[in-house]
Formats: structure tokens, sequence, C-alpha cells
């Protein structure tokens, strides 16, 4: 069971103990480590020079927000066509706020995610960006209508500094994840595709997707309390098609 888990999800041992755990089923993670080098699919973790951390206390103190792309789509037919992907993230809770795929980097639908996700979540003290369009003006004596927007809702605009994606760090790893969990495992047509793809992740991301900064919690157990019910693995699109027999299985180990 726990071989095929790692194949399909490439989880490691922590991880993979933390999700049978919360689910039921014990297991020491170094067993688990064990069992990947006796059947060959252990692999050493590349050694990571930390940056700067830093975690606000509380949700909605600080929320992320980015802009990543182009990403290429493949129609059947006709030309290679991008999209970009928008996404906000909480600091405290590292819960998704929202995310869409557009077609350009305009500032209007910017505005109307961040205003969804306001009417969701309730409003940020202070909202992170980087220096890109359309988030900041290349006139300084100018506002973009992104920062005026946030100027007329009290909430504070912290640019980072050139060339620092570490400040902007959460957004970042949620990037990397979304590319190794979505966008490297699906064939993405069209913009609606792409859109509903990404849609779809949100839903596993907050709610059924345990992380281990948070202690192997849900970004939406740590945003608003949301309890983690599942008892299965048939919301990890990974595990879904499987999930029948991975019950079957971890009934009779526990």
């Amino acid at each position: 069971v726990i071989l095929t888990v790692r194949l399909l999800t490439s989880w490691n041992s922590r991880r993979t103990a933390a999700e049978f755990g919360r689910r039921g089923v014990t297991v020491g993670h170094g067993q688990i480590d064990r069992l990947f080098a006796r059947h060959g699919t252990h692999r050493a973790s590349a050694v990571r020079i930390p940056g700067p951390r830093y975690e606000r206390s509380s949700p909605n103190e600080l929320w992320h927000i980015d802009l990543k792309g182009p990403f290429y789509l493949h129609p059947p037919h006709g030309s290679i066509r991008t999209c970009h992907f928008l996404a906000l993230v909480d600091d405290h809770s590292r819960y998704l706020l929202g995310i869409r795929a557009l077609p350009t980097k305009e500032a209007v639908p910017v505005l109307e995610t961040l205003a969804e996700a306001i009417e969701l979540c309730g409003v940020p003290l202070a909202l992170m960006s980087d220096n890109g369009t359309p988030f900041v003006t290349i006139v300084r004596t100018m506002l973009s209508r992104f920062e005026r927007s946030l100027a007329e809702l009290e909430i504070r605009h912290i640019r980072t500094q050139i060339d620092t994606p570490w400040t902007n760090g959460k957004i970042e790893a949620f990037w990397a994840t979304l590319q190794a969990e979505v966008l490297d495992r699906q064939y993405l047509a069209d913009l609606a595709a792409a859109d509903a793809a990404v849609t779809a992740y949100a839903t596993y991301y907050n709610f059924h997707r345990l992380r281990g900064a948070l202690g192997w919690r849900t970004p939406a157990e740590r945003f608003d309390g949301t309890p983690f019910t599942d008892r299965g693995f048939e919301h990890v699109p990974a595990l879904a098609p499987i999930a029948d027999l991975l019950a079957e299985l971890m009934a009779t180990a526990a």
C-alpha cells in the first residue's frame, strides 16, 4: 500500500506517515524509510539552505499575491496559446484565498479576484506583491490602479525588494507545489481547462492537503478551524483512482 502511494504521489516518509496517521493508521516514518530503501524507492533529499523565515500570528494579517507565467496551452487544433496564473495566499495559514487562469496581466481581473477573496474571507491588514505589473507603476509619482484600490480599502501594500523572491516565499512555494501536482500532471488545452484545473485543485489544497509547516494540518484548519474529516484518499487527486482499494487495505491494517 505504502509503496503504491509513494509511486503515485512522491510523498516522503514523514508526509506518508502523517497522511496515514490522520486517517487512523499509525506507522512510523522510520519504518517507511526502511521500506522505501529496501524496495529502491528511497531518494535522498538535497540540502536546502533556508532563507529568512517569518509568519504572521493570525489569519488576514498579511496576504501574498502573485502572477506567474506565461504557461503554454496546447489546443488540439490551432496555434499554442499562453496564460498566466494569479494566486492569493494567506501568510499565517497558507490558505489559498483565490486562484485564476488569466489571458493577460491586466489589472481588472486581478482586482476582481482580490474583491472576491475579500468578500469571502475578509479584508487583510496588508498585502504583499512583487514589483511587476499590474501591482506597481514605473512612475514613482503615480499610483497604479491596483495601488489605488488598496489605498481605498485601507490595505497596506508591501512591495518586495528587487531580486528577493524569498520575501514572498509562501506564494513562491505554492507555485512550486502547483507545478509539481497539477501543471506537470495535466494536459491543459485552453484557458477554460486551465482555470478549471486550478480551481479544482484549490479545494484539495485548502481542505485535504496536509502541510508539514502547519504541523500536518490543512490550511483550512488553521485559517478558520474547518475540521479535517478525511478517512480515505478519495480527495487526493493522485490517489483517487485507487481510493477504494486503499480503503479496503487500511480497514485490514487498522
